[in-house]
């Protein structure tokens, strides 16, 4: 059945003041502001209904720091919105989420592994009438599992990804955009999937990651899940992304050229 779009609701307005930026920065998910005239992140002003980021700041929010994308975010982060031509609100929390597929490998960011497990797909939000669905401001890009054989990948720990992000995106703030590495903040919407959010691993690299994903497939069996690498994460036993070196030529040749 065909889906007819209609005009996306307005942006929630900001819930995260000052002293709620200021919990995160205490808990280690912002960089602490050191430059009164370029400090890392801003609140939202009391009339900004919508985002108005200055010149050099992106829109960000308080689950993404929460699930780990890192203050900067990192050069993976970084990737990932030129590989599928996004800004940072156009990420979901679950993607953030999705994004620490091989922290607990104990290794850095592997571009091929990603594209092994995950594609993206869009989320229209629904409206009061069937078949008639809205761009969304935030949240449209949900980046998921690849299927085979009507399963998930056998070699992928297994992953329950929350639903429960009760107006998150109220939850947003400016976020210093350092270096301008992140694509800069247009408020655009997306409402149409682009057929590269579904690309695969170039076939001559598949046989690169048999190793990774034998010793993905022994943690599996072992019974690790995403769950107890969360927690892991939380409680610095393993490294967060933020604090890992990403070498983009190890990342395939689609990205490093």
């Amino acid at each position: 059945m065909s889906v007819r779009l209609i005009t996306a609701d307005d942006w929630r307005p900001s819930s995260m003041t000052e002293r709620r930026l200021l919990e995160l920065e205490e808990e280690g998910l912002l960089c602490p502001r050191t430059s009164s005239s370029r400090p890392e992140w801003i609140a939202p002003a009391a009339d900004h209904r919508e985002p108005r980021p200055p010149k050099g700041y992106v829109v960000s929010f308080a689950k993404f720091h929460r699930h780990g994308i890192g203050s900067p975010p990192s050069r993976f982060v970084r990737v990932l919105c030129h590989h599928y031509g996004v800004e940072l609100q156009h990420f979901s929390p679950n993607t953030i989420t999705a994004a620490m597929c091989e922290g607990y490998l104990g290794m850095m960011p592997h571009w091929d592994l990603w594209l092994h497990f995950y594609r993206g797909e869009l989320f229209n939000a629904p409206s009061r009438t069937t078949g008639v669905r809205k761009p969304v401001q935030a949240g449209c890009l949900n980046l998921v599992l690849k299927t085979g054989m009507s399963e998930k990948p056998r070699e992928y720990i297994p992953v329950g990804l929350t639903s429960n992000h009760a107006r998150w995106d109220s939850q947003w703030f400016y976020l210093q955009n350092d270096d301008d590495l992140l694509p800069a903040y247009t408020g655009r919407l997306i409402s149409e999937r682009p057929d590269h959010w579904r690309y695969g691993v170039v076939q001559t690299h598949q046989s690169r990651l048999n190793p990774i994903l034998d010793a993905l497939k022994k943690l599996h069996e072992e019974g690790l899940t995403a769950a107890l690498v969360l927690s892991a994460i939380h409680h610095r036993r393993i490294l967060p992304m933020m604090s890992r070196p990403l070498r983009m030529d190890e990342m395939g040749p689609e990205i490093s050229s």
